[in-house]
């Protein structure tokens, strides 16, 4: 079963080209498997083992927020790894909103919607959006937007990847690929 389900994982990472991927390869400290599931409300994602979990609550429309954590390892070259999942009621705020409300304030700059990263994922909801950019200081994050109708809830995954200098292009692109198998995980019970 876990054969299977890493095959699910990486697919996505053989789609967007990438070389063959390294599953033992570390990111100045940080790496991506082995992996292990994790389950917020009825939201399943798998997350890097490394990760440390805590849960906390939104202080201002009290919605739950999870954290899964790898601190940078390095002294003078850093990466450190944060996804967050919040799931926020319709009662609170629409998915629209929140996507609004985002590009907003969660970049340095304007965000890119990639809608065409969505192919390589196994589990999609309409709506749904992709945005990357820059970070609020550093580094650059990936936010997904999944809206569940039968829930009325809209489930927010971040993925913050904070460093210092800048990658190479290869380390990047391997970086990149790892969120998005992060992302083709999700799913909604």
């Amino acid at each position: 079963m876990k054969k299977i389900y890493l095959l699910i994982v990486i697919f996505p990472l053989i789609l967007l080209e990438a070389e063959k991927p390294n599953l033992i390869k570390s990111y100045r400290g940080i790496r991506f498997y082995p992996i292990r599931q994790e389950q917020v409300e009825s939201l399943v994602i798998y997350v890097p083992k490394m990760t440390e979990r805590s849960d906390s609550v939104q202080e201002q429309f009290k919605y739950p927020i999870t954290f899964f954590k790898a601190d940078c390892k390095e002294v003078s070259e850093c990466f450190s790894l944060l996804i967050d999942v919040s799931i926020i009621d319709d009662s609170m705020k629409s998915f629209d909103e929140i996507v609004s409300e985002s590009k907003q304030k969660d970049f340095r700059l304007a965000p890119t919607s990639l809608p065409h990263w969505k192919q390589y994922l196994r589990y999609t909801t309409e709506p749904m959006e992709i945005l990357y950019g820059p970070g609020e200081i550093i580094g650059s994050k990936v936010i997904a937007f999944y809206y569940h109708k039968k829930y009325q809830k809209t489930y927010r995954i971040t993925i913050n990847m904070i460093y210092t200098p800048n990658f190479s292009e290869r380390d990047w692109s391997e970086i990149t690929n790892h969120a998005v198998s992060i992302l083709n995980s999700v799913t909604i019970r």
